[in-house]
């Protein structure tokens, strides 16, 4: 059973990990015989979200999931979305079904712990192979209900356990409108490019909070806004088309990564293609530790324009927030079905 509570080490003393930087977290969160599949979303326990209902004062909820159309031209090589209305009038009913055909990149997803790799040592979240990844439901968003398996087939090493079975990511969340910052404290400096490797220190992101007046606490689930998706919805195909050398995010550094770990997120996201800034000297840096050593969901392309209106009225910048991955066996992104209540 999940402890309520957990004590966090400083970063340099944690318990070592055979192979493994400093500050990895793989066994951290394991119980017993059971290999954990959740990361940080361990902190989103019951009573951490009771606290967050704390938050419900008014009732005025905002959804968070972008357009499902997403990105007029992936990279990638991904597919766009096709979505197709079937016409059940041949079955004798005067009725329409959809077909949805799509790549979770494409638009508002949660990563789950195996889309990305250490990829220095190709291996996921609580060392999982890439070949465990690729041929079993092991830490996607729904793996696999014991019940369903006789005491033979359950492997001696874990017991699955996913966000599905969990219920969900649901707790706090913080937005740090690092766009609202910029613009009212700097009125005269234009916005940097978002497309572009603009780079945001964590020294900024420690102003936004300050400037909100908002404390992060252990299990909070982070919202960065970069202004990507403001930007993107008001871009012309040619702008948008247009390579400026990368996309704007957080800084991809130590630094963002011991600030990232002394606040003991659940989740991370933001409104840009990775969260972090791209590209980067030293690669995904925090893509590596959030999702391959700390197990900690990150989420892109969320669409936090009507988010931060409702921030502004509210006067505060927390709120509570509920979201349910899509239950596909061995899923690794999902639509985030997120919503922000007041």
């Amino acid at each position: 059973m999940a402890t309520e509570s957990y004590h966090f080490p400083e970063f340099d003393l944690l318990p070592e990990v055979d192979g493994q930087p400093q500050g990895c977290l793989w066994g951290f969160f394991d119980q017993g015989l059971r290999r954990d599949e959740l990361g940080t979303l361990n902190l989103l326990t019951a009573s951490a979200v009771v606290k967050a209902r704390d938050e419900i004062r008014c009732g005025t909820h905002v959804q968070l999931d972008w357009n499902l159309e997403g990105l007029r031209f992936p990279g990638c090589g991904r597919i766009g979305l096709t979505h197709r209305v079937v016409d059940l009038r041949s079955e004798g009913l005067v009725a329409l079904d959809d077909e949805i055909h799509f790549n979770t990149q494409n638009s508002s997803q949660w990563d789950s712990l195996k889309h990305w790799a250490v990829q220095s040592k190709g291996i996921f979240y609580n060392n999982l192979s890439f070949q465990e990844a690729q041929d079993t439901p092991r830490n996607g968003f729904h793996s696999i209900s014991t019940d369903q398996l006789t005491p033979l087939e359950i492997p001696v090493a874990y017991i699955y356990t996913d966000v599905c079975q969990k219920g969900g990511i649901v707790g706090r969340g913080v937005l740090a409108d690092w766009v609202r910052w910029w613009e009212l404290t700097r009125p005269e400096i234009p916005l940097p490019q978002v497309n572009s490797p603009h780079a945001i220190p964590i020294s900024e992101i420690e102003e936004v909070l300050n400037y909100q007046n908002t404390t992060p606490r252990q299990g909070d689930i982070l919202f960065l806004r970069t202004g990507y998706i403001r930007w993107y919805n008001q871009a012309d195909e040619t702008s948008v088309m247009q390579e400026a050398g990368g996309n704007i995010g957080l800084e991809s550094n130590m630094d963002s990564v011991r600030w990232l770990y002394s606040k003991h997120f659940a989740a991370v996201a933001a409104d840009n293609l990775a969260f972090e800034a791209e590209p980067a000297p030293g690669g995904n840096m925090l893509h590596d530790w959030l999702l391959g050593y700390w197990g900690t969901p990150i989420g892109e392309l969320f669409d936090l324009e009507g988010l931060s209106q409702e921030c502004e009225r509210q006067k505060r910048w927390s709120f509570f927030l509920t979201s349910a991955p899509l239950n596909v066996t061995g899923g690794v992104a999902s639509p985030p079905n997120a919503i922000a209540i007041f």
